[in-house]
Parts: structure tokens; sequence; C-alpha cells
């Protein structure tokens, strides 16, 4: 049963290709000094700073005790503040720390070579192809989990 499903199976190959992404970061971003789990909290405050420690969690698709966790060992390197809220002081906000700052550009280079490597010999429509039936599934995954709209 198992067998002729499992080679066309969406979820392995997405799987797999986790899996391989996780080895590519933690090998480069080692470098940094940033652990595997890590840089994907640094990346997201790149786009946008100021989030709340609940709202990260929620973006990353992650429990708060592991956000938690990361910001706690990412503060520590100084590579993120948290900061009260001026309107609600028992909500924190999430900034770059000047060490995340300053190895934006190396971290950047490491996200669009693998960008690049990914997506090698794929033509640039057949590529928005992909993106688009990706950002689907996606969608799918969360109407299937019930998750809520406010990820998005």
């Amino acid at each position: 049963m198992f067998e002729s499903f499992a080679k066309k199976a969406l979820g392995k190959k997405i799987n797999t290709l986790f899996r391989l992404s996780m080895m590519n970061f933690r090998n480069e971003m080692k470098k940094l000094g940033v652990g595997p789990g890590d840089y994907a909290f640094i990346a997201l405050l790149f786009v946008r700073q100021g989030l709340s420690q609940d709202e990260l969690s929620r973006q990353m698709r992650v429990d708060k005790s592991y956000t938690a966790r990361a910001l706690a060992k990412l503060e520590k390197l100084g590579m993120v503040e948290r900061r009260p809220d001026p309107d609600e002081h028992r909500i924190k906000r999430v900034f770059l720390g000047q060490k995340a700052r300053d190895i934006e550009t190396d971290m950047f280079r490491i996200v669009k070579n693998w960008h690049t490597a990914l997506g090698k010999g794929i033509e640039p429509d057949r590529m928005e192809m992909i993106r688009a039936g990706m950002d689907q599934m996606i969608a799918n995954a969360e109407t299937y989990l019930g998750l809520d709209e406010s990820l998005k």
C-alpha cells in the first residue's frame, strides 16, 4: 500500500526538501553564529520588526515555548532585543539587535544562494507555477488543520 504511494507522496518530498534546507542552513548559519532553527526568526524580523512573541510564534507556525527559548538565546547573543509595547506593557515587541543587523548581508547571501540552487534548471514561468502550487498547498494545510486566517 505505502510502497506505490510513497514515490509520489507530496509530504515525503516536502519533508526531504525541508531536511536538505536545514542541512544547508545549519552549515552556513553556523559560520555566522546562528543556530539552525534561529535564523528563521532573524530573517522574519528583517522583514517585519516589532512583532510580539505571540505574533512570531503564529508567523513561524511554532509553539510559544519554542519561540520563548529561541528568543532568550538570540537575546543573549545580541541578535534580538525585546522591548515592552508602549500601549500594552504585558506584551513585549521583538527587534533586531546590532549583531543581527551586522550579518544581514551575509544571511541574505546564504538564503539567496539556496534559493538559486533550488531553482537551477527551472524556467521562470514554471517556478511561478511551483510557487503558486506551494501557496495553495499551504492554504489547504491551514484549512485542513483549522488554523486561524491571521497567520497569513
